[in-house]
């Protein structure tokens, strides 16, 4: 199914559709190739299908609620809405849903449940991504001083993303927390780390520009070195991987897999390793298990190139 969200197309979108309405629950991995490859016509269907009463039906996936959204479905405004406060998945796909719709009839609404929330340890996790549809460019500031302050690092990934989402106003300050430990940007678990990669992408920052930051910290006197190396290394593994993420604002990293291998993993001499993986073995033991990562990601870059250059080949015949 990987493949199809990757290289599929409309047609793939309207054959599995009736496959996926025969039994939902099962076929819960077709629902991002309809967002990807899908149109506002399969919006509606998956709508008609998938939604009762203003509520999912039992054993519709929620991501569902993402798709509609992202296929631009303004009628499904209050829909998604009204699932916000739902269950942790079923919040979480109806902000993401909701970031691509305009929202204008919510506006107030949206403002007062994140009044409501600010300063929470604990709250609905994605209901942040949706400070730029309140119309105050100010939100930023509130989120950052709510994710330094009494958010949990188990809860901060809409905070991470709805950063980014304000755009150069806020740059500064997403790369800033990056770096900071406070904000756990390479928590696999909490999904912290995908979505400080999603930020990076909707901020248009990088990989050339992400590792000259990395090198200014790790040839400054911080002592969060570590962190700063974790950090990297949990963003390199996502745009190694270039999982899709369904954000129409965040455009796919342009950087080869052979130009990254370069920019990342070649020596300037041949008397000194200054690639990125022996910046980190000067921190680090050799053995450590981010050097070990780093070798990995290496590794698949390399193979990734070397695919990429023989697709060139193919396609110039």
């Amino acid at each position: 199914m990987d493949v199809v969200l990757r290289y599929g197309s409309r047609s793939d979108a309207e054959a599995l559709l009736p496959v996926f309405l025969d039994d939902p629950g099962a076929r819960e991995r077709l629902v991002p190739v309809f967002a990807r490859h899908g149109d506002i016509s399969v919006a509606e269907r998956l709508l008609e299908a998938g939604v009762e009463a203003g509520r999912l039906r039992d054993g519709v996936p929620t991501g569902v609620l993402h798709a509609v959204g992202y296929l631009g479905c303004e009628s499904a405004e209050r829909m998604l809405w009204e699932h916000v406060e739902g269950s942790w998945h079923e919040s979480m796909d109806a902000c993401l849903g909701l970031l691509h719709l305009s929202c204008r009839g919510l506006r107030t609404e949206i403002a007062e449940a994140l009044e409501r929330y600010v300063g929470a340890s604990v709250f609905p996790e994605f209901l942040p991504v949706l400070a730029t549809k309140t119309g105050d460019p100010s939100w930023w500031e509130k989120l950052v001083e709510w994710g330094e302050g009494g958010a949990s690092a188990d809860c901060n990934s809409g905070l991470i993303l709805g950063i980014a989402l304000h755009g150069d106003a806020a740059r500064a300050a997403f790369t800033r927390l990056l770096w900071n430990p406070h904000w756990e940007a390479y928590g696999g678990g909490t999904g912290s780390d995908y979505w400080a990669y999603a930020g990076a992408r909707v901020m248009g920052l990088g990989m050339p520009e992400l590792y000259a930051d990395l090198i200014a910290r790790l040839d400054s006197e911080t002592d969060n070195k570590r962190h700063c190396i974790d950090t990297f290394t949990a963003l390199l593994s996502h745009w190694v991987d270039r999982e899709w993420i369904g954000l129409r604002m965040a455009p796919v990293p342009d950087e080869s897999s052979d130009a990254l291998c370069s920019l990342l993993f070649e020596w300037s001499t041949p008397h000194e390793d200054d690639s990125l993986t022996g910046l980190a073995s000067r921190v680090l033991d050799h053995d450590d298990s981010l050097v070990t990562k780093l070798h990995h990601l290496e590794t698949t870059l390399r193979n990734e190139a070397r695919h990429e250059l023989e697709l060139r080949v193919i396609r110039s015949r």
